[in-house]
């Protein structure tokens, strides 16, 4: 165990913060500068929990009814329950409970304000992490890999940044599709047998490629967090049975299956394919990896 815990203090806070994805580690890593603490990231299997920093100006609640995801009054009302509860459920399981926001919107949601959360630190060169080991109650659903709340170095967000964020009557949570490279590959996927749709996207939710023959309407909004959502699960998963990393998750359904191959370890990039019930699994691989080689 020391000789993990080596390998996270005594580091600048982004590389303290990686190696403890990397590794594998379970517990509280609290960030300090000049001996005060100024944030906090828990994690579990290098799986990141959640995290909060003093250089935020707003609670995980605040946010949720600035965003108008959540009415005041409503909001008030769970934070009184959770309160009585002695805060052993937390905010979020209590809201989705409630009805008042969707499980999809809520991984958004936490997923944006732990962004944020590291974000703040990441660029303090004053700010290292002390290691506190230990397995804790947390919900897997709301686990998060470290690609995908870790901003880019020349995307550096904060929870304010955030104009993808838009609520909508179900709680879904729309997302702005920038069109990059890799269109053409997408549509070189339209051939396969039962072909529905197809994206490119990464673990933060940022879609860069949408493709859907014409006349096919595709909800990215709800499809892209339950992606997400399913891809941790499995990394998670994966960790547990010492099989590595996840790099390709395939899961059939009634009326037809769903692909994933992650294109790029590092950033967390992948593509997914939606057919119908005619498609074949080694066909569909052996067409992603003629299409998507690197």
């Amino acid at each position: 165990m020391g000789d993990l815990i080596e390998l996270i203090e005594g580091h600048p806070f982004s590389v303290a913060l990686k190696n403890a994805a990397q590794v594998r580690w379970s517990g509280i890593l609290r960030a300090v500068r000049n001996s005060e603490q100024v944030g906090v990231v828990v994690m579990r299997d290098g799986h990141v929990a959640w995290a909060v920093s003093n250089i935020q100006t707003e609670n995980f609640g605040s946010f949720l009814e600035r965003i108008g995801m959540v009415p005041k009054e409503k909001l008030d009302e769970i934070v009184r329950k959770c309160r009585s509860l002695g805060k052993t459920r937390k905010l979020g399981a209590l809201l989705e409970e409630s009805g008042l926001i969707t499980h999809g919107a809520l991984r958004e949601c936490l997923k944006a304000h732990i962004r944020a959360a590291i974000a703040s630190m990441l660029d303090d060169p004053g700010i290292f992490l002390e290691a506190r080991n230990g397995e804790m109650s947390i919900d897997t659903g709301t686990m998060f890999m470290l690609a995908e709340v870790y901003p880019e170095p020349e995307e550096i967000l904060t929870e304010t940044d955030l104009p993808c964020l838009v609520p909508e009557g179900d709680g879904a949570v729309r997302k702005e599709i920038r069109p990059e490279a890799g269109m053409g590959a997408l549509e070189g996927l339209s051939t396969l047998p039962g072909y529905l749709y197809s994206f490119v996207a990464d673990m933060s939710g940022r879609v860069t490629a949408l493709h859907a023959p014409d006349g096919t309407s595709v909800n990215a909004d709800r499809v892209v967090p339950a992606v997400l959502a399913w891809l941790s699960t499995s990394s998670l998963r994966s960790v547990g049975m010492e099989m590595g990393k996840v790099m390709f998750a395939f899961i059939h359904c009634e009326t037809g299956a769903l692909f994933v191959h992650i294109t790029d370890s590092d950033t967390g990039r992948f593509v997914a394919v939606a057919c119908n019930e005619d498609a074949k699994l080694g066909v569909v691989r052996h067409k992603i990896s003629e299409l998507l080689p690197g």
